[in-house]
């Protein structure tokens, strides 16, 4: 007799677990409270100025990682990539400079190869390398790579680079969660340069094979001789990578799962083999529940439904989950028009460093180019990314006022004198979960508690990796330990 299985949360994270155990012969129910699923994939049409659609949330998803690559394939979808065409830059005290190459994630192999982004004192504090003592465990990225490197790589390149994908700080951020490739070395007190040399020559040996850490998957020599172009670093799809939910959820409904938008879950009550979600239809019992909500959510819902937990299991699960952190962040997207000037490269970053609101954007027109033939001629699309962790004041600010601030910046960092004909404001409250060093060895915990509740487990962003690839793995791993 097929399992019945409810998931909490329709985020990429709950559709895919949905999905896969549909795969599995399950009877499956999707709880979500909004009116829409999607979680942080989300779409907008911006004010109809792009009717095919844009992200307003995550963008792209990784091409190295065959997770995200195989789901698209699996639901007939077809990816499109970035241009070529175009570079993203570093915003340093002297101006824009192009992301420096021959590194990972910022870390060179060659400091030379950050010439224009750093002092000639940074590039030479780079070049003399401290082999600080090996470590135990794990440490913060930022000061790891601070007493190797110097601060100064770390605060102008590592902190846009590696912070801003968590709308974090490195210095708070943990070096095996954000650069593993990076922890042997630090383990063993031998150089990170040379750690970094081997993965880039590593790219160099192997032909099209996903290099752990490397970000890039390695070109492949051609009949010739010569060699390929690498293989895109980023995926999407026409009208934004949003496009994944549309077709997970239309997988889902074809396939006999129940979706329930606009139902919130009160709680999830742990109990022998028949744990119970209560909403304010009343409560079902299931054979098993899958939590897929930020760490905050889940513990508020399994908190609800055990709320005499005590020492127990549930309440050490809930403990657990309490310790993740999140940042809040937004997004600002706006359509600009111009005579005919436009826009080069495809964005920028700006480290913590510079002060400001604004600590990225992305030239999206520029970026994707199905998105430059949807709109009309000498119109662009532009997405600004605001908030880091420890700094939000600006959540305070009202739409207007964002939307003021952080386009004065981006004129003044690009020199752009177009018309902002559109723009708009989506806000991501807490949603950003921080990996603080020792995440791994939390998330080993979490993952034990959650075993010693029959039928619960837990999936989400907090718990592998924040892009979209770890997030399909993780929800599909969490399904088959759950029906194993």
């Amino acid at each position: 007799m097929p399992q019945s299985i409810a998931v909490v949360g329709a985020g990429v994270s709950g559709l895919t677990a949905a999905y896969a155990a549909l795969q599995r012969g399950a009877d499956v129910t999707v709880f979500e409270s909004a009116e829409i699923a999607g979680g942080c994939l989300s779409r907008t049409d911006l004010g109809g100025h792009l009717p095919v659609g844009a992200d307003d949330g995550a963008e792209a998803s990784l091409h190295r990682r065959p997770e995200a690559r195989g789901l698209v394939e699996e639901l007939g979808l077809s990816p499109v990539f970035p241009s070529r065409a175009h570079g993203s830059r570093l915003i340093t005290p002297r101006g824009p400079a192009p992301i420096p190459a021959g590194t990972l994630m910022g870390v060179p192999a060659d400091p030379e190869s950050l010439r224009g982004v750093l002092s000639e004192e940074g590039i030479a504090r780079a070049h003399a390398e401290v082999l600080t003592p090996a470590i135990e465990g794990d440490v913060s990225c930022g000061d790891f790579l601070a007493a190797r490197l110097g601060d100064e790589l770390v605060d102008r390149v590592l902190d846009p680079l590696i912070g801003g994908v968590y709308a974090g700080r490195c210095r708070e951020l943990s070096l095996e969660a954000t650069l593993p490739a990076l922890l042997p070395a630090a383990r063993a007190g031998t150089s990170v340069r040379e750690a970094v040399a081997e993965v880039l020559a590593a790219r160099t040996r192997t032909s099209g094979a996903d290099i752990p850490g490397a970000g890039w998957r390695a070109p492949a020599p051609t009949a010739a001789g010569g060699e390929q172009e690498p293989p895109p670093v980023f995926l999407s799809l026409p009208g934004g990578i949003n496009g994944l939910v549309t077709a997970l959820t239309d997988a889902l409904s074809a396939r006999g799962a129940v979706l329930r938008l606009g139902t919130r879950v009160r709680a999830v009550t742990p109990g022998g083999r028949a744990p119970v979600v209560s909403t304010d239809a009343g409560a079902e019992a299931f054979d098993a529940v899958i939590v897929a909500l930020p760490a905050w959510a889940a513990h508020d819902v399994l908190s609800a439904g055990s709320p005499d937990s005590g020492d127990s299991a549930a309440g050490g699960l809930t403990a657990l989950l309490q310790q993740i952190d999140y940042a809040t962040s937004a997004v600002l997207t706006g359509v600009m028009r111009d005579s005919g000037a436009g826009l080069e490269g495809s964005g920028f970053l700006v480290p913590p460093s510079a002060g400001g609101l604004v600590k990225a954007s992305t030239f999206s027109s520029n970026k994707w180019p199905w998105m430059a033939d949807a709109l009309p001629e000498h119109h662009h699309v532009v997405r600004v990314s605001i908030g880091r962790r420890g700094d939000e004041a600006w959540t305070l600010q009202d739409d207007e006022t964002l939307l003021d601030t952080a386009f004065a910046e981006w004129r003044e960092h690009t020199g752009y004198e177009g018309d902002l004909v559109h723009a708009e404001v989506k806000r991501w409250e807490r949603a950003l979960p921080q990996y603080r060093p020792g995440h791994a060895q939390l998330v080993g915990s979490i993952d034990a508690a959650a075993a010693d509740l029959p039928g619960i487990a837990v999936t989400g962003s907090y718990l592998e990796g924040v892009g979209i690839p770890a997030c399909i793995g993780r929800a599909r791993s969490t399904v088959d330990r759950l029906l194993s």
